[in-house]
């Protein structure tokens, strides 16, 4: 009786070590930052199967997406790789560090240098509402729409309207909504859409399928729109009310679109193909429209810029966090930054103490009020570090969602991506590299006003913090 219970503990001590082994060796090989590593290392030995289940549905990385192999996204790289070859050919107008940025998103994101016929910056609310509707009620041939969140609220169901009756005009309607962030809204909200010959799709659908691929926790945060190939949208707007409402209230956000029209659209364009073919829509192809040819005829005035994706499965994941570090740490004079949610990794939080210990002027607008309390206090717990190093901290009295970085006069993005490490590492975001001192003053316009509603963080006002508030930043 005793050698068998040896013999069965022995059984178990030995498929517990075989079960650390196996386990452990596919987080490792994933060769991920190393405390995400530890992370669910320490979870695989301490919630033994619990552990592992949660790490093959949440934590592993999703399978190189097969819209990678869309037309429209190797068309796109052609065109980076190329600009790649010829860096001598950059403008002339641009200046060192802009190179420099423009030569780390044709590497990092294949994101070619492209120019925008017209560029507008749209605050959230009845302006981005009436340009959107504009633009949509003028499409002739297709229209894309790609949202993180789509509500069945007065403004979702305006729209979906609005799309229905062009679908019926013979437009080629498509939208995109991240499952996730889409959650609650019924299918039957797309029944006409569908009827008037429109489609619709999920991102990352929260089932089996997209458990095993381990999709369910990299979610698309992706906020964009492409018209006719040659007006679109991009920045931090949702079709909700709280972003798109017709009136001005509390409840409405502050936050950000900017129009585009031009060359620059195809890069917008291109991004959507890649993720309906991801999400089963099948190849996105424009009849009756010569070969999709990027930047063959490239317009010879407008704003220079990049369309900058990233995501999990992309061969440099935090192509974007990496030029958001690469523009901060290049800036000499001013980095003002707008953003809901500042979670920084510790490459970011260096990167934007050592611009204030240098001179730059750093200054950070965030929402004093927050929809997510618990982020809203993260990120307070930065605040001390980051005011010790010299940056100036704003909080907006309401919910403000703006997404954007200035630097100096003439650099700037607008996008989909916050300041942490969720956007960086985990979704997949997009986001807009100007080049234009015309974009760079209309948005540093844009920053001071809201400043002027904004209450200063000061290290005294930190200084006065309760222990229980320090304790609920520092969880």
């Amino acid at each position: 009786m005793a050698d068998s219970l040896y013999l069965d503990r022995w059984a178990v001590e030995l498929f517990f070590v075989l079960y650390l082994l196996v386990s452990i060796g596919f987080v490792v090989l994933e060769r991920r930052q190393p405390r995400t590593t530890l992370a669910w290392v320490l979870a695989i030995i301490l919630l033994p199967g619990l552990g592992l289940v949660a790490y093959w549905v949440l934590g592993r990385r999703p399978y190189r997406r097969r819209a990678r192999r869309s037309r429209r996204r190797r068309e796109a790289a052609n065109v980076a790789r190329s600009q790649v070859e010829h860096l001598e050919r950059l403008p002339a107008e641009l200046s060192v560090p802009e190179r420099g940025l423009v030569q780390l998103a044709l590497r990092s994101a294949a994101a070619p240098l492209a120019r925008a016929a017209a560029v507008e910056l749209l605050p959230a609310g009845p302006p981005a509402l009436a340009s959107l509707r504009a633009a949509i009620e003028a499409a002739r041939e297709m229209v894309h729409l790609e949202f993180y969140i789509w509500r069945d609220d007065h403004t979702g169901r305006e729209m979906t309207r609005l799309l229905t009756q062009r679908a019926r005009a013979g437009v080629k309607v498509r939208v995109l909504c991240d499952q996730l962030g889409s959650f609650g809204l019924p299918r039957a909200h797309f029944v006409e859409l569908l009827d008037a010959g429109g489609e619709m799709a999920f991102s990352n659908p929260l089932q089996i399928p997209s458990l095993r691929g381990a999709r369910a926790n990299f979610r698309n945060h992706r906020k964009l729109v492409a018209v006719d190939q040659c007006v679109g949208f991009v920045g931090g707007l949702n079709i909700a009310d709280e972003y798109l409402g017709e009136l001005h209230t509390e409840s409405l956000w502050q936050d950000l679109f900017v129009r585009l029209e031009g060359e620059a659209v195809l890069g917008l364009d291109a991004i959507f193909a890649a993720d309906w073919l991801d999400a089963g829509g099948g190849p996105v192809e424009q009849e009756g429209h010569p070969p999709f040819a990027f930047g063959a005829s490239p317009a010879t005035t407008g704003a220079w810029l990049q369309i900058i994706a990233s995501g999990p499965d992309a061969p440099v994941e935090e192509a974007i966090a990496a030029q958001f570090n690469a523009a901060i740490a290049s800036a000499h004079s001013r980095c003002w930054i707008a953003t809901p949610y500042l979670v920084p990794g510790e490459p970011l939080k260096l990167t934007l103490a050592t611009a204030a210990m240098r001179g730059v002027d750093v200054r950070l607008l965030v929402p004093g009020r927050t929809d997510q309390w618990l982020v809203s206090m993260a990120s307070a717990s930065y605040y001390d570090r980051l005011l010790a190093a010299g940056c100036r901290i704003y909080e907006y009295p309401q919910m403000m969602h703006s997404k954007y970085v200035i630097v100096d006069e003439s650099m700037a993005t607008i996008g989909s991506a916050n300041m942490d490490i969720r956007s960086f590492h985990l979704n997949y975001e997009v986001t807009a590299m100007f080049y234009d001192r015309g974009v760079n003053a209309d948005l540093a316009e844009i920053f001071e006003g809201d400043l002027v509603q904004a209450s200063r963080i000061r290290p005294e006002d930190r200084a006065n913090l309760t222990p229980g508030r320090r304790l609920i930043e520092a969880i």
